[in-house]
Parts: structure tokens; C-alpha cells; sequence
């Protein structure tokens, strides 16, 4: 599937990235740590999984789309 003219491309998932930097020599830790940052998220004395990370991505995204956040379960969704 070809990107739209003058659209970026999408980043490639963290799961894409833990596993190349591991065929590059870094330890799943190292690996996941590195995607963490890469991704945006705090890295400072912490040590991630490639599972926080999709859950952490995901709660983002549901955080950006209004779906999470002030308010959630206080009759906001459907009846």
C-alpha cells in the first residue's frame, strides 16, 4: 500500500523496532528501553517491556482520541 502523496509515512510499530535493534546486537532490555525513548516515553530510571509499551502507546492514543481522561466513567459512554 503506497503512502498519499506529501503524507508521512507511519513509524514503524515498537515491536518492528525492539526486534531490529535486537538482530543489531542489544539485549531485549536495551532494546525496549531505546524504543521507549524513541517513542517519546520517560526513560530515566526505568526499564520497559515491549508489553508496557503497547499498553502505554495505546492508552495515548485513547487519551488523544478523547477517550480516557477527566470524566471517564462519569455517565460519558452509552446508556
Amino acid at each position: 500500500m503506497d503512502t498519499p502523496a506529501g503524507a508521512a509515512a507511519p513509524p514503524p510499530l515498537p515491536s518492528t523496532t525492539v526486534r531490529l535493534l535486537e538482530l543489531e546486537g542489544l539485549t531485549p532490555g536495551e532494546a525496549a528501553s531505546l524504543t521507549a525513548f524513541m517513542y517519546g516515553l520517560p526513560t530515566s530510571d526505568l526499564r520497559w517491556s515491549l508489553h508496557q509499551i503497547n499498553e502505554m502507546l495505546f492508552l495515548q492514543r485513547l487519551y488523544q482520541l478523547g477517550r480516557f481522561g477527566v470524566g471517564t466513567g462519569e455517565g460519558s459512554g452509552p446508556r
